[in-house]
């Protein structure tokens, strides 16, 4: 009782206008919780979270060598302060992202489950049909238990058709509860047939046909894509991080031997034989931590370029960014330490 009252009164957050529509997404997500208590409870993870992210900085940051990471290495309050909020709002904002892209993996996961086994349900039907039942039973009699979210769908708008909607109106439910642009069309389909009066079972049987085909061409340009997918990831988790390992090494080469050919300050001409030689102003650690971030960086895009050229959608290749970042991270340090032994013995 206690932790929906506190949800409850983080769900005030939420605008009366937007109330409908995540009501909707959460019915396409099969979530049948009140969506301010959803609201509310997601709310305050994300809150927390934050306080999280805030804490950190004034509870580990002392206790570690930050000497070469620029602003959090700077003792002061007011700059450890700041660096407090900005982590706080990098973890709020990351829960938040988190929960989003969760309640849109549920939607587009439980759409692609009814797509793929509509046809068979459609078939069904059309069989029931030519057996002489009404619409309605052969509607009725089709939910199987392997069809999943369309079985307690169809359960639910037959449920609907016994009262005092009519049957083609408790049709128009299946398109509130599952986000399937495949089941709307074949919604439609059939409202109009019954309207019509026409050939239910020969109009059914081709939309199933209809829908296979139209997988079946969707599958095969997924395998298509797939090979592109790969190739752009192969080159991220292996030919990103051996050029900078390549680059890393070749920087702390270079700066060794500017340093045993005359150490003089950074940015002092030195003198080798009759030819002068510019002393780098460039700190290798900074290489390091710029390859760093361009990995980390670089593997959200690939994600984002894979997601596009699979699925179509962004959002579907942002799944793949940690384990893409942390695949490439490890080949980076295996390379740096393979190229750093290589040049070591050769020294």
């Amino acid at each position: 009782m206690v932790k929906y009252t506190i949800e409850r009164r983080f769900s005030q957050f939420v605008k009366e206008r937007n109330t409908d529509r995540l009501a909707k997404l959460l019915g396409y997500a099969g979530i049948e919780t009140n969506p301010n208590i959803w609201f509310g409870s997601r709310l305050l993870t994300v809150l927390l979270f934050g306080i999280v992210g805030v804490l950190i900085p004034f509870s580990l940051f002392p206790y570690l060598d930050l000497k070469d990471f620029g602003l959090l290495a700077d003792p002061s309050f007011g700059m450890r302060l700041l660096v407090s909020f900005a982590f706080g709002i990098a973890f709020a904002l990351a829960v938040a992202l988190l929960t989003y892209m969760h309640l849109y993996y549920l939607i587009n996961e439980r759409a692609s489950r009814v797509d793929a086994i509509l046809p068979d349900f459609l078939l069904i039907v059309s069989a029931n049909l030519r057996s002489g039942m009404t619409p309605y039973a052969a509607f009725q009699s089709s939910a199987r238990p392997e069809f999943g979210p369309l079985q307690s769908e169809i359960i639910y708008v037959s449920s609907l058709s016994m009262g005092n909607e009519s049957f083609s109106e408790a049709l128009k439910e299946l398109t509130n509860t599952i986000d399937s642009a495949v089941l709307r069309r074949v919604v439609v389909f059939f409202e109009n047939g019954l309207k019509a009066g026409g050939k239910l079972a020969y109009l059914l049987e081709t939309s199933a046909d209809e829908i296979r085909e139209t997988e079946e061409m969707k599958r095969q340009m997924m395998i298509n894509a797939k090979t592109y997918a790969v190739f752009v990831a192969f080159i991220l988790v292996l030919g990103l991080p051996l050029l900078l390992a390549i680059s890393t090494q070749f920087m702390t080469v270079f700066s060794k031997v500017q340093g045993s050919l005359g150490g003089g300050a950074a940015g002092v001409t030195t003198q080798v034989g009759s030819i002068p030689q510019p002393k780098m102003n460039i700190d290798v650690k900074f290489i390091d931590q710029l390859a760093f971030i361009l990995i980390i960086g670089n593997s959200i895009f690939t994600s984002i370029l894979v997601g596009i050229i699979s699925r179509g959608k962004i959002l579907f290749g942002l799944k793949y960014s940690p384990p893409l970042a942390f695949a490439s991270l490890f080949f980076y340090f295996i390379f740096k330490t393979l190229i750093g032994g290589f040049l070591s013995a050769l020294a």
